[in-house]
């Protein structure tokens, strides 16, 4: 994958951005410590794309201490409710995401984290 750096985008396209990731619209990336974490918990990736597209924001906007900006948006799936924390990235347009979705201007959505409660 090629050099990712920070995107501040307003809250309202990172909203935007984030239902187009959830529909299958706009490129979305798992990082290692999602993966593992979605492995461990037994969360799917359909849980993950379902609180994309229908999840209440539950942290807003902010600048984290990495240095990126991010939210966290919260959704109930088969009874449990699902935390997904969301970081907005600007990547190469040239390159597929997961699922090959391109995003327009290259920017993308990285899953850091997926937690229960």
């Amino acid at each position: 994958m090629s050099k990712l750096s920070g995107i501040k985008p307003t809250p309202r396209q990172a909203m935007e951005w984030v239902k187009e990731v959830g529909n299958g619209q706009r490129r979305l990336v798992f990082s290692e410590q999602a993966e593992a974490r979605m492995k461990h918990r037994y969360i799917g990736r359909r849980q993950v794309l379902e609180t994309l597209k229908n999840g209440l924001v539950s942290e807003p906007l902010h600048k984290d201490a990495g240095d990126d900006w991010r939210c966290n948006l919260s959704w109930f799936h088969a009874g449990a409710r699902l935390t997904v924390g969301v970081i907005f990235k600007l990547g190469d347009a040239q390159e597929g995401g997961e699922g090959g979705n391109g995003g327009a201007g290259g920017e993308l959505a990285v899953v850091a984290t997926v937690v229960e409660g």
